[in-house]
C-alpha cells in the first residue's frame, strides 16, 4: 500500500483459525518525497513499482540483509531505479505482461511506457487534454488504454497489431509503433457521453482488462436517459461502469449501474467454472481468440524493425519537454488522433454479449460502495457498503481469488474475504484453454519467475566463467615467477667512445 505519509508499507494478509482475516504489518519502504499514489508488483513479484505526487516512479528489487530504511528498521527491499519524465503526479501505472515494460498515467495529460530494463522511457502517449488518472495494459499484450479527465478512453496499439515483446532490446522498436487507435467517448446510436466530466468526486479513473483479455470495463461512466441533463446526478442519469468487448470499441457490451461514481474496477485472477459444470474439460470459447499471426513478409520486417532499434533502445532518443537522466527526453509521436486506417483496425460494429466457457468475478469500487460481478449474471454477487469515511481509491484481489483488500484516503484499508460457496469453484489448471492459460496471471508469474531464473544462472556462469580466467592468469604469472621470471638487463651508460 502507498499513502500520503509519503511511504510505502508491505503487509502479510492470512487467514486465522476462524478464517477471518489476519493482517500483519511486515515493513516499510522510504525513499518518496511526497505522497505515493500507486504501488503495483510486476508479474514476476520480484520488482515493486510505486508512483506519487513528485512525478518520479521507484522501481523496488530485493535487497542484501543488513539494509535499513530511512527509520533505520530492517527491509528486505531497496530502490532500484527512478524513472523520471513526468513533470507532475503519478496517478496509476501498469506492467506489460512479461514485466519487460510499464506505463505510467499522469496529470501532465501524458502516458509514458518505460523499460523496466534501461529505467529510460520508449514513448511518450500525448491525446488526452486533461489529466490521465487509469492505465491499463491488455494481458495478451497487445493493447494499452488510458483514461482521463477530458471524458474519453484512448485505446492503443501498434499497426499492424502485435504483442508487446518480452526481451528489452525489441522495445524500442515495438514502441515506435504505437499509436492510438480508438478513442472511446461516445458509442453507436446512443446520445451524449459515455464518461464523467473532470468534476467526478474521484481523482482516479482505474479502468482495468479482465485476466484473459476477453473485455476491458472502464469506471466513471454516465448513462442518460431520454430527456435527461447533463449535469451529474440530473433526472434520467445514472452512474455506470462500462464493458467492453476486446477490440470492439464502438459500443459497449455491457452497462453496470452504479449507486455512485465508479473509481475503479479490480478482475480477480482466476476463472471460475460455470455454474453447472462439473468437473468437465472446458469447450475453447468463442469469444476472443488469439487473432492470426501477421503474414511472414510482415513478420520479417518487425524482427528487423525490432533489431534496427537495439542500439535505440538502449540510448533511447528523446522528446520535447520533460528530460531523463543523461538530458535526453521522451519520444512524444505516440498521441496523435487516430488515423482512418488505425480506427478501421478497430471493429466499428456492436458487440455481442460475452459467451465465455468460464466466468469472470470482479469487483467495481465506487467512493463509497464495493459490487462484486461475475460474467454469468446481471446482479452482483456481493453489495458492500460505509466502509471508510472518505473516497475509495484502488484494491486488490489475493491470488487465490477469494480475499479483496479496499483502500481509501481515510488511511485504511479494508479486507473482504469470500468462501467457494459465494463464488464459485475456480477452474483446475488443466480445464483452461491453452490460448487463455498462457495469459493468466499464474501462468506469467511462473515465467517471469523461470526467466529470473536463467538469468542468474548465466550470470553465475559469467562469473565463474570471470573467477576461472583470473585465477589461469594468476596462474601463469605464478609459473613465471618460479621460472626465474624476466631477465632484467641493468641500463648501462654509453661512453663517446
Amino acid at each position: 500500500t502507498g499513502g500520503a505519509d509519503k511511504e510505502v508499507k508491505l503487509w502479510s494478509l492470512k487467514e486465522d483459525a476462524d478464517g477471518n482475516p489476519d493482517v500483519e504489518h511486515l515493513e516499510t519502504l522510504t525513499a518518496h518525497t511526497k505522497a505515493v499514489n500507486v504501488v503495483r508488483f510486476s508479474p514476476g513479484g520480484d520488482i515493486l513499482a510505486s508512483g506519487g505526487d513528485t512525478g518520479e516512479v521507484l522501481l523496488w528489487r530485493r535487497a542484501p540483509e543488513g539494509t535499513k530504511n530511512l527509520h533505520g528498521d530492517p527491509t528486505t527491499w531497496k530502490t532500484a531505479n527512478t524513472l523520471r519524465g513526468h513533470s507532475d503526479d503519478v496517478q496509476d501505472l501498469a506492467w506489460a505482461p512479461g514485466g519487460a515494460a510499464l506505463v505510467t498515467g499522469s496529470v501532465d495529460n501524458s502516458s509514458i511506457v518505460w523499460s523496466e530494463a534501461s529505467g529510460r522511457g520508449l514513448i511518450r502517449l500525448e491525446g488526452h487534454e486533461h489529466y490521465v488518472q487509469g492505465v491499463a495494459w491488455d494481458p495478451q499484450g497487445e493493447y494499452v488504454a488510458s483514461a482521463s479527465g477530458d471524458r474519453k478512453v484512448n485505446v492503443y496499439a501498434t499497426t499492424p497489431r502485435s504483442r508487446v515483446p518480452v526481451e528489452p532490446a525489441h522495445l524500442g522498436g515495438w514502441c515506435k509503433k504505437l499509436v492510438c487507435q480508438k478513442e472511446v467517448r461516445r458509442a453507436v446510436n446512443v446520445k451524449g457521453l459515455l464518461f464523467h466530466d473532470d468534476t467526478l468526486e474521484s481523482f482516479f479513473r482505474r479502468l482495468a482488462w479482465s485476466p484473459c483479455g476477453s473485455f476491458l470495463a472502464i469506471p466513471a461512466g454516465l448513462h442518460r436517459e431520454e430527456g435527461g441533463g447533463a449535469r451529474v446526478a440530473a433526472p434520467g442519469e445514472e452512474h455506470a461502469v462500462y464493458l467492453y468487448q476486446r477490440g470492439r470499441f464502438a459500443r459497449p457490451a455491457i452497462r453496470l449501474p452504479c449507486v455512485a461514481p465508479a473509481a475503479c474496477v479490480r478482475f480477480s485472477p482466476r476463472l471460475y467454472r460455470r455454474i453447472g459444470v462439473q468437473g468437465a474439460k472446458v469447450e475453447a470459447p468463442r469469444t476472443p481468440a488469439p487473432e492470426p499471426a501477421a503474414p511472414e513478409g510482415t513478420r520479417h520486417e518487425e524482427t528487423a524493425a525490432g533489431q534496427e532499434e537495439t542500439a535505440a533502445a538502449r540510448t533511447e532518443p528523446a522528446v520535447d519537454g520533460a528530460q531523463q537522466p543523461g538530458g535526453d527526453a521522451i519520444p512524444g509521436d505516440g498521441g496523435a488522433p487516430p488515423e482512418p486506417a488505425a480506427d478501421a483496425a478497430v471493429a466499428v460494429e456492436p458487440a455481442s454479449d460475452f459467451d465465455l466457457p468460464y466466468r469472470v468475478v470482479f469487483a467495481v469500487c465506487t467512493t463509497d460502495t464495493v459490487a462484486v460481478y461475475d460474467t454469468a449474471a446481471d446482479a452482483p454477487v456481493a453489495f458492500v457498503s460505509g466502509l471508510h469515511y472518505a473516497t475509495i481509491t484502488d484494491a486488490a484481489w489475493s491470488p487465490c481469488g477469494l480475499k479483496l483488500v479496499v483502500s481509501s484516503s481515510d488511511g485504511y484499508c479494508s479486507a473482504l474475504t469470500f468462501t467457494e460457496a459465494e463464488l464459485g469453484e475456480t477452474l483446475a489448471p488443466e480445464e483452461v484453454p491453452e490460448h487463455i492459460a498462457h495469459v493468466l496471471p499464474e501462468r506469467r508469474v511462473k515465467s517471469a519467475e523461470e526467466r529470473a531464473r536463467r538469468a542468474a544462472e548465466a550470470a553465475k556462469a559469467a562469473a565463474e566463467r570471470s573467477a576461472a580466467a583470473q585465477a589461469a592468469a594468476a596462474a601463469r604469472t605464478e609459473a613465471t615467477a618460479a621460472a626465474g621470471g624476466p631477465k632484467r638487463i641493468a641500463p648501462q651508460a654509453v661512453t663517446a667512445d
